[in-house]
């Protein structure tokens, strides 16, 4: 016989549910989009992918965007921000683009040396997207038009 629940109950049912998968699986728990802009069809353009692992990690990612929605049409750009860890090298930090890594550095243990850092890499991960990334609308065949793409 199946399992009905009541209206109430679905509400935590999806609670549960909810939580159990930012535990389980705590990159896709870690997936932030960003503000949409006007021009959006869908509401997001852009996002940011948390594949850290410690507190360093997070905090270098918190102090990022910051820095990140500053930038003119980054929310244009779906970025990975990665890290891995090391006994020898200590933690290292990573944003990718695609398949393209544009920004890898050690974390540093102090904090106000993290944001530092994180300044350092939106404006490094910025300055390689604009060069890297083909602006919306681009044609790369001039027998196609615009729509075609």
């Amino acid at each position: 016989m199946p399992c009905r629940l009541a209206q109430g109950d679905m509400k935590s049912w999806g609670i549960a549910c909810g939580l159990a998968a930012c535990l389980l699986s705590p990159a896709l728990a870690q997936t932030l989009p960003f503000r949409p802009s006007a021009a959006s069809k869908d509401g997001v353009e852009g996002l940011v992918v948390n594949s850290t692992i410690s507190a360093s990690g997070m905090a270098f990612v918190t102090n990022f965007l910051d820095f990140w929605r500053e930038k003119p049409d980054s929310d244009k750009y779906t970025i990975d921000i990665a890290e891995s860890a090391s006994k020898r090298l200590g933690n290292q930090v990573w944003v990718s683009f695609g398949q393209r890594r544009v920004f890898v550095s050690n974390l540093p243990i102090q904090h106000e040396r993290i944001r530092l850092l994180s300044e350092q890499a939106a404006i490094t991960t910025y300055e390689a997207l604009k060069t890297l990334a083909l602006p919306f609308g681009t044609v790369l065949d001039p027998d196609v038009a615009d729509d075609e793409l």
